[in-house]
């Protein structure tokens, strides 16, 4: 008898974790990766990245976020990324053009990438990450 209330409450906390919403934000979690979250259009690169790991707050009605962005190849990258904005009803937020950033990810690293919602509307977002050319281009006349 004094090994079911353990049990029990074991249970029950296990049925209460399916997925994490935390600060307004729904992130989507399937089999511990945010797959759903990052968008890479190049496929090559997309089997390079994995976001393991997104962190929220609410900032003076804002959603913060820190995602943190992982390389699964041995050498660096050298990357740009962007966050995208979206509503309840999965329509990207307007006046959501922020530049984007540069980043060198090393061979395994990991890096934290913050974003900040550009309205209190914003309910989800999607990080886009493309590739920059190291090699030097010329132009001809």
């Amino acid at each position: 008898m004094k090994y079911i209330a353990p049990l029990l409450a074991a249970l029950v906390l296990s049925a209460c974790s399916s997925r994490p919403v935390t600060s307004g934000i729904s992130v989507e979690q399937h089999q511990n990766s945010f797959s759903d979250q990052l968008r890479v259009d190049n496929p090559n690169l997309a089997k390079k990245l994995a976001i393991t790991d997104v962190k929220t707050r609410q900032t003076n009605q804002l959603t913060d976020v820190v995602v943190t962005l992982s390389s699964n190849y041995k050498k660096s990258q050298y990357l740009q990324y962007q966050f995208n904005w979206f509503d309840k009803d999965g329509f990207i937020i307007k006046g959501n053009h922020s530049p984007w950033q540069a980043l060198t990810l090393f061979g395994f690293a990991k890096t934290q990438l913050p974003g900040l919602a550009p309205s209190p509307d914003a309910v989800t977002f999607s990080l886009a990450v493309r590739e920059v050319s190291t090699k030097s281009q010329e132009f001809k006349d």
